[in-house]
């Protein structure tokens, strides 16, 4: 495949990014993965709305048993809880726990400093010009 595909080098960014970010987490939290970092993230984001696994699913573009999958790592890991939905006793809300909350408050700033690494030698014009792109292209995947 040439190198000039605008998905092989999405894909490729996609893993180097993938990889840093999994490796600046395990050095702080062993048990959490970049991916489960971001949806701590979408959790404290949300305050005090009532999020549910298909939340989870729409915001990263994730099949139901990823998220499932996902999610019962955290919990079995202390990092959110599962309750019923008082109107809905199939949904349960994701809830953040303080282990969860800490971890991610840990690792904000790191994840400022790497962004703010990515970000080198690219003007502000540039980068919202890069994620206009990226936003069209996911547009135009939909």
């Amino acid at each position: 495949m040439e190198k000039e595909h605008i998905g092989f080098e999405i894909r490729t960014l996609s893993n180097l990014l993938h990889r840093k970010i999994n490796q600046m987490v395990a050095e702080e939290e062993e048990s959490l993965t970049a991916h489960q970092l971001w949806v701590l993230s979408f959790l404290v984001r949300q305050g005090e709305r009532e999020v549910v696994q298909r939340d989870i699913e729409k915001e990263f573009s994730i099949r139901r048993s990823t998220a499932s999958h996902m999610l019962t790592l955290m919990e079995n890991n202390g990092y959110v809880r599962r309750v019923p939905v008082p109107q809905d006793a199939r949904l349960k809300r994701i809830i953040l726990t303080e282990k969860g909350s800490e971890a991610q408050k840990r690792m904000v700033d790191r994840l400022r400093r790497f962004e703010h690494m990515l970000r080198g030698g690219i003007t502000d014009e540039e980068t919202e010009f890069f994620l206009d792109i990226v936003r069209r292209i996911g547009e135009n995947i939909q």
